[in-house]
Formats: structure tokens, C-alpha cells, sequence
């Protein structure tokens, strides 16, 4: 049994270095795979997102701009369900 200890606490001390070098490339890694994914997945789809969609109505239907108005508390009952 300390003959095995003796062995592990040499090869812990022997790659240490190693094992300290291995996870900042992996910090590293880490940053730039998810990044890399960012740019690659959610850009592209955020850029038809934004073409696309007009959530605020900022630009003028080809229409009428009259909304109809939507009646959804008509009694005091209903109104009182809201919370």
C-alpha cells in the first residue's frame, strides 16, 4: 500500500504541470468553441430575426393602421381574475 502511494504521489508530482497547462487550453477552448458557435448559430438567426420580425410596428402596414380593440374584462368578475 505505500509503495502505491509512493508511485501516485510521483506521477500526481510529475503532471502536475501538465495538468495545470491542460485546463487553461481547455478555459481557452471553451471560449472560442462557444463563440465560434455564437457567431456561426445564434447570428444568423438573430440577423433574420431582426429583418424579419417587427414586434413594436415600427413600420407602416400597407393597410389600415387601425387595431381592433380586444374586450377581455368585460365585468368586474373577469376583471378581478387578471391578478
Amino acid at each position: 500500500m505505500a509503495r502505491l502511494r509512493a508511485q501516485m504521489s510521483r506521477w500526481s508530482s510529475a503532471f502536475a504541470p501538465v495538468a495545470a497547462f491542460l485546463h487553461r487550453f481547455g478555459e481557452v477552448m471553451g471560449g472560442l468553441v462557444l463563440g465560434f458557435l455564437y457567431f456561426v448559430l445564434l447570428g444568423p438567426i438573430a440577423l433574420l430575426a431582426r429583418l424579419l420580425a417587427d414586434p413594436l410596428r415600427r413600420r407602416r402596414p400597407s393597410g389600415s393602421a387601425f387595431v381592433a380593440w380586444q374586450r377581455a374584462n368585460e365585468s368586474i368578475e373577469a376583471a378581478r381574475r387578471q391578478a
